[in-house]
C-alpha cells in the first residue's frame, strides 16, 4: 500500500513518470504489520521509504545504511563490495524512513535504545528479496543497515561460487576421511556461501551427510538435519551423530576455544566441516594451535584448511579485450597460450587521435563490473605440512610449505580467473593492494521536499564513482 504525502505532492506526482516501487511483503516472522495504528509514521515515511529502498535495489547495492550525521544523514550504499555514496536526509526524514522500515521488519519502533534485527520479503522488478535489518544506536538517533539478498542469485554449488573442478575434487577427497576441515575467512568473504558448496558438493549418496547448526533455510538435498538437543554440549551432539553412523557432518562456526576444543575431541571418528573465522590460513592455522593448546593435536586431526575472498567479475556487456605484452605475461605467472585479456572499458582513440569515452553500459551503469565470484587459497595436511605444524609456525613457515606443496593460492586462483576473462588484473590489484580509502565525494544536500531517490539521482542511474580505484 502506497500512501501519499498530501495535496501539494499529488501535483507533482501527476507530472512526472511514475516510477515502479519495491513491495514490501511482510516481515519474516509471518506476522500482520499495523500500518492503521502507525498512520501518522505511515504518511511521513512510507513513500521515503520506498523511494530510498528501491533505488538502492536498481543499483544492485547488496546493503545500503542510513549513517546519522549530526543534523543530517549519509546515505551509502554497497555494491559489490565496493562502497558509494548516495545523497544525505535531513535528521528528520531518516528518523522516519528508519521506524518505517523497522516496523515492516517486525522490530520495535518504541525501542531506539538498543539494538535489533528483523528482516522482510520484498520484491521489485519481478525479484524477490530478502531484506535483513539492523539498528544501532548512536547518540540521540539510530543507524540502519539493510542487506539485500537477491533470491534470483544462486549460490549453491562449487561452480556457481567459482570453484574450479581440481579444487573441488581435492576438498571431495579430504571430506572422504575423518578429521575436521575448515572454511575460513574474515567477515563478508563468501566463507558461509563457500561451506554450503562445499557439503553440497559431497557424495550423499555414498556418505551420510547430516547437519547440526542452523542452516538459514537453505534446500539441501539428500542431507538431513539432525535432532539437536540445545542442552548438549557441542561434543555430545558429535557422539551422538557418530552413533548414528552418520560419515559427515556439519556443525556450528567454531568461534571460541572451548567448542573448538569439543570439535577436535572427537575428530577421530566422523568428518566434521565447519567455518573457522579467520584473516587468512596462516592466521586460522596459528589460533587453532594457540586454542587447543597442542599442536599434535592440531596436526593429527585437521585435514585442510579451505579459504576464500572475493572479488568483482566483468561486466559481460562492456567488458574490453586488450593484447597483454608477452613480458607482462611472464612476469605474472600467465600461461603463454593466454593471447587476449579482458578489463573495464577505456576510453579509445579516433580518427583525430582523440580519446573517447566508451559507450554507457546499462547492464552494470558504467561500472565495468557485475556481480562477484570467489578466489581460494587451500592448505592440505599432508605428512610434511604435518611436521611444519608441529613446530608451531610462523606465518612465513606456513607460505614456505604451501609453495613447496604447490598448494593453491590466492595468487594462481586469481590468476586463473583473469586468464579466463573473468575478472581483471587491475581488480586483483584493488582486492590485494588497497590503498588507504579517500574521503567520500561530497554530495549536496536535497532541495527542500525531495525525496531520497531523487536526492541521489535517477533510479537506475550508476553509483557515483569510488573516491578511489587502482
Amino acid at each position: 500500500m502506497v500512501f501519499g504525502f498530501g495535496k501539494g505532492k499529488k501535483k507533482v506526482e501527476e507530472e512526472e513518470p511514475e516510477i515502479e516501487h519495491v513491495k514490501f511483503l511482510g516481515p519474516f516472522s509471518g506476522g500482520e504489520v499495523n500500518l492503521a495504528a502507525n498512520q501518522k509514521l505511515v504518511d511521513a515515511g512510507l513513500v521515503r521509504a520506498k523511494d530510498l529502498v528501491s533505488d538502492a535495489l536498481s543499483r544492485r547495492a547488496e546493503s545500503l545504511r542510513i549513517e546519522p550525521k549530526g543534523p543530517q544523514a549519509v546515505i551509502g550504499l554497497m555494491v559489490d563490495g565496493v562502497p558509494y555514496p548516495s545523497g544525505r536526509l535531513s535528521k528528520q526524514e531518516a528518523l522516519a524512513i528508519t521506524q518505517m522500515l523497522k516496523l515492516l521488519a517486525g522490530m520495535d519502533i518504541k525501542n531506539r535504545k538498543a539494538a535489533q534485527t528483523g528482516g522482510m520479503k520484498a520484491e521489485f522488478e519481478g525479484k524477490k528479496y530478502d531484506l535483513h535489518l539492523a539498528s544501532e544506536p548512536v547518540e540521540d538517533a539510530e543507524r540502519l543497515t539493510i542487506k539485500a539478498i537477491n533470491q534470483n542469485i544462486k549460490l549453491e554449488s562449487a561452480q556457481d561460487i567459482g570453484m574450479s573442478e581440481d579444487l573441488k575434487k581435492k576438498v571431495r577427497g579430504i571430506c572422504e576421511g575423518h578429521g575436521v576441515v575448515l572454511i575460513t575467512g574474515p567477515a563478508n568473504s563468501g566463507m558461509t556461501a563457500t561451506t554450503f558448496a562445499v557439503l553440497r558438493s559431497l557424495d550423499a549418496y555414498l556418505f551420510s551427510i547430516q547437519t547440526a547448526c542452523d542452516i538459514g533455510g537453505r534446500t539441501l538435498h539428500n542431507i538431513s538435519q539432525f535432532a539437536v538437543n540445545p542442552e548438549d554440549p557441542l561434543s555430545q551432539t558429535i557422539q551422538r551423530t557418530i552413533r548414528s553412523e552418520t560419515n559427515v557432518l556439519l556443525i556450528e562456526p567454531l568461534k571460541t576455544a572451548d567448542l573448538t576444543k569439543e570439535a577436535f575431541s572427537k575428530a577421530e571418528d566422523i568428518t566434521l566441516l565447519s567455518e573457522f573465522p579467520a584473516k587468512d590460513i596462516p592466521s586460522a592455522l596459528q589460533q587453532l594451535i594457540e586454542w587447543l593448546g597442542d599442536p599434535k593435536v592440531v596436526a593429527d586431526n585437521l585435514r585442510g584448511l579451505l579459504s576464500t575472498k572475493l572479488v568483482r567479475t566483468l561486466c559481460p556487456s562492456c567488458k574490453q579485450a586488450y593484447k597483454p605484452n608477452p613480458q607482462f605475461l611472464q612476469k605474472a605467472g600467465l600461461p603463454e597460450t593466454v593471447s587476449v585479456l579482458y578489463r573495464k572499458p577505456q576510453p579509445t582513440k579516433n580518427e583525430q587521435g582523440q580519446l573517447v569515452d566508451p559507450e554507457p553500459c546499462k547492464k552494470c551503469g558504467n561500472i565495468g563490473y557485475y556481480g562477484r565470484t570467489g578466489l581460494f587459497e587451500f592448505l592440505e595436511v599432508t605428512e610434511e605440512m604435518k611436521q611444519v605444524i608441529l613446530g608451531k609456525p610462523d606465518a612465513a613457515a606456513i607460505r614456505a610449505q604451501m609453495k613447496k606443496e604447490k598448494m593453491l593460492t590466492f595468487q594462481q586462483d586469481g590468476l586463473r580467473q583473469v586468464a579466463d576473462g573473468r575478472t581483471s588484473l587491475e581488480e586483483l590489484q584493488r582486492v590485494f593492494s588497497p590503498a588507504k580509502p579517500a574521503a567520500p565525494a561530497k554530495v549536496a544536500a536535497p532541495a527542500k521536499g525531495a525525496t531520497p531517490a531523487k536526492a541521489a539521482g535517477p533510479a537506475k542511474a550508476a553509483p557515483a564513482k569510488p573516491a578511489k580505484e587502482k
